[in-house]
């Protein structure tokens, strides 16, 4: 038996309303199920987004740099060879020259580590013995007497002092200083005990000590040593004045 007119066209009514759902529907609705597979909430799911604990991300240490070539340091004075040196005195309104220079060449021959400050220690030049040399302005006070003894002493007295002294290499200001210190007053001592001159008469002093690479100041007084390089000018030595 056929079914009632009625009950076929209710079926396809029905049928033409579901064929008839609008294109963007099913499409919204494969978005939505898109977005809840994606995303990275869901326990259990093995997508490539989202957070990875922080134990996992732990990596090793990068690699050191590799090091850098080693630059061998050279002695300053490996091309000085010699010294050249000159002075000159004025006597001004005084009726003598009461003031002394000594200058000796080589008053100690010795190697650039051992005079101390070496900028290359172990260097072939640092090991290799060079004089050195001393110059010394003595500022007479009263005559000349004094400033001549220091001229004609000093320099032995100070280089005694060195070989003396015992302190450390690598203490070696220190030991110049000692060595300066009991030499000028070894001098003064002795102008003392020879008499050379009356009480009244004294003298400052300034010396240098010069080797290959170094320059090396001491001055008792206000006599001064000053290093000219270009139009700069360089302060080696302060002032000592008696103060009351």
């Amino acid at each position: 038996m056929e079914p009632p007119v009625e009950e076929e066209e209710e079926r396809l009514e029905r049928a033409e309303s579901v064929d008839s759902l609008p294109d963007f529907d099913l499409a919204s609705t494969s978005s939505g199920l898109s977005s809840v597979f994606s995303s990275g909430d869901i326990s259990g799911a093995s997508g490539s987004s989202g957070e990875i604990p922080l134990a996992d991300t732990v990596l090793p240490p990068p690699p050191p740099p590799p090091p850098e070539p080693s630059r061998r340091q050279k002695c300053v004075g490996r091309s000085n060879k010699g010294v050249t040196w000159g002075f000159t005195s004025v006597i001004g309104r005084r009726r003598e020259m009461e003031d002394a220079v000594a200058i000796v060449p080589g008053f100690m021959s010795r190697t650039c580590d051992h005079v101390g400050g070496c900028t290359a220690p172990g260097s072939r030049t640092s090991g290799e013995i060079s004089p050195v040399h001393f110059f010394g302005v003595y500022d007479g006070h009263g005559g000349a007497q004094v400033a001549q003894f220091c001229a004609e002493r000093m320099h032995g007295v100070v280089a005694e002092e060195w070989d003396r002294e015992t302190v450390e290499a690598a203490a070696w200001r220190r030991r110049w200083e000692v060595a300066f210190s009991n030499g000028f007053e070894r001098v003064d001592n002795d102008v003392q005990r020879e008499e050379v001159a009356s009480d009244m008469i004294g003298s400052t002093a300034v010396v240098v000590v010069l080797s290959g690479c170094q320059i090396i100041t001491s001055n008792c007084g206000d006599s001064r040593a000053v290093l000219c390089r270009g139009n700069e000018t360089i302060p080696l030595t302060v002032d000592q004045k008696v103060t009351s």
